[in-house]
């Protein structure tokens, strides 16, 4: 077992090495090679834990499975070449690192802590995991309720001049009804732009021009290049047309009662925030399979304690924020490749304690389910950086601190282990439980289902992370349309969400 775990350390350090110029030119053959003896390696290591009964055997494993997709692209990758060759030593480099911590890890629990009892170990991951969820889960709505509650509507007098800003591509009577909501609002000092992003059909700018008579003013949109991606290019445009002293950017597919221009805008500035990002309340779906989608996004932004990483949840669905302080940020031309531009200007305003995220039942989001997939996959790998170590990490928490947990109840009823059974049921309430949570400020109802379903959540955000990351590596991203792809592949400085 030690030779052979030697030797898969080997390989993948060799694997590194390809991705440096010296061998590049001989990438081809050589990752073929070293992916044909790293899968031969893996399958008698599979063998070996299945007879020695080793779980670090199987982490190796689950590893190498990435170096795998690591040499992979090296192949098939439509990335720039030199990038692509910096990406690829670096991810390598990380994963054989994680390897050789797992490897030095488990050999020294084998010859030197052989009771070593990895069912508690991975109970107490379970616990600490489920804990965090809850707890930022449970913030999260605390706050977002205490903002919604405690906020009050300044008079006419005191509201300043607002823009609504609307890109819109290709839309269907969402877009009317998006309007005729924001029409209905009794906002003193509104103006409303709708920006073509050069729909393909006629029935988006007819729909924009039918609403002239009622002020709602029409942008066709100008062409753009490859340093753009399109809704960021669209958000500049809409940004320079701006005469309001805040901004609310928002999808065509969003609907405002009578009060929310004025809630928001109040909330802004007796607050005295640069930005706000909403979360707002959902359709929900009469599949239950098709509830999945927008908690799921939900969870990135609320159920990790992001603030503690100084990256405050946001959502791109409505947002409000100062004029003034987008343009002293750069405006969009300073994330004009990020997939999430909202992100960049939270975190800038969260700096001075300037930026608040908060749920608000009077925007009503109707998202059609397809969309909300496509979303996802837009998002989720961007989230992740980019890096394929990182979806590796990603998913090795989400297997062992929370699908674990379903596991170990089951094995340690079989074996009478109460405090590995304790420590994983507590795991598996503190999980459903934030579930809950989040399934309510989604779709604005209590659903305790979420106490049940939760482990299909996890299995279907480890697809989503696996199919994000081979579109946007290997295959074809589409945003309204267009490929996305290349774009923010190819962008080495591209900031982190």
């Amino acid at each position: 077992m030690l030779l052979s775990v030697l030797l898969l350390l080997v390989v993948g350090l060799f694997e590194v090495y390809l991705g440096t110029k010296r061998l590049w030119a001989k990438r081809q053959l050589l990752s073929t090679i070293f992916s044909l003896v790293t899968i031969v390696v893996s399958l008698y290591l599979l063998l070996i834990s299945v007879v020695k009964q080793q779980f670090f055997i199987v982490l190796l494993v689950f590893i190498a499975l990435y170096q795998l997709f690591n040499l992979y692209r090296l192949a098939k990758s439509r990335i720039n070449q030199e990038h692509l060759r910096r990406i690829t030593l670096r991810s390598g480099f990380r994963l054989w690192l994680v390897q050789l911590l797992v490897a030095a890890a488990g050999l020294f629990i084998y010859y030197y802590e052989p009771t070593f009892d990895i069912e508690l170990a991975l109970a107490v991951f379970s616990y600490v995991f489920g804990l965090s969820i809850l707890a930022s889960t449970w913030r999260s709505r605390h706050v977002t309720q205490a903002v919604e509650n405690n906020s009050k509507l300044l008079p006419s007098n005191d509201l300043p001049t607002l823009t609504v800003a609307i890109p819109a591509r290709d839309e269907s009577d969402s877009l009317l009804n998006c309007l005729g909501s924001i029409l209905k609002n009794d906002y003193p000092k509104l103006e409303v732009f709708v920006l073509d992003d050069s729909s393909t059909d006629r029935r988006t700018p007819e729909i924009i021009r039918s609403f002239a008579h009622d002020g709602v003013e029409f942008i066709p949109g100008e062409p753009f290049n490859e340093e753009w991606l399109a809704k960021n290019w669209a958000y500049q445009q809409l940004l320079e047309a701006a005469n309001g002293e805040i901004i609310l950017f928002c999808g065509a597919d969003v609907n405002f009662n009578e009060e929310a221009l004025r809630f928001l805008v109040s909330s802004l500035v007796s607050r005295d925030k640069q930005m706000l990002s909403i979360l707002p309340n959902n359709e929900l779906p009469k599949s239950i399979w098709r509830r999945f989608y927008q908690p799921l996004r939900y969870a990135w932004e609320i159920s990790i304690p992001r603030r503690a990483l100084h990256r405050p949840p946001v959502l791109s669905t409505c947002w409000i924020a100062r004029r003034e302080f987008l343009n002293n940020n750069g405006g969009f031309k300073a994330v004009s490749r990020r997939i999430s531009p909202e992100s960049y200007f939270s975190k800038q305003a969260l700096k001075a304690d300037g930026y608040s995220f908060f749920h608000y039942g009077g925007i009503f989001s109707q998202k059609l389910n397809s969309e909300q997939f496509e979303t996802s996959i837009r998002l989720r790998y961007p989230q992740l950086r980019r890096q394929v170590e990182s979806v590796m990490l990603a998913t090795l928490v989400e297997l062992l601190g929370g699908i674990a947990s379903l596991i170990l109840i089951v094995l340690a009823l079989f074996s009478l282990n109460w405090l590995v059974l304790f420590l994983s049921v507590f795991a598996y309430v503190f999980i459903g439980s934030a579930f809950c949570m989040l399934l309510s400020l989604t779709y604005g109802k209590k659903m305790p289902s979420g106490l049940i379903l939760w482990p299909l959540y996890f299995v279907l955000d480890i697809y989503l992370m696996h199919l994000s990351m081979w579109r946007y590596e290997l295959g074809v991203v589409l945003w309204k349309g267009r490929s996305i792809a290349p774009s923010v592949m190819n962008h080495e400085t591209q900031p982190t969400p």
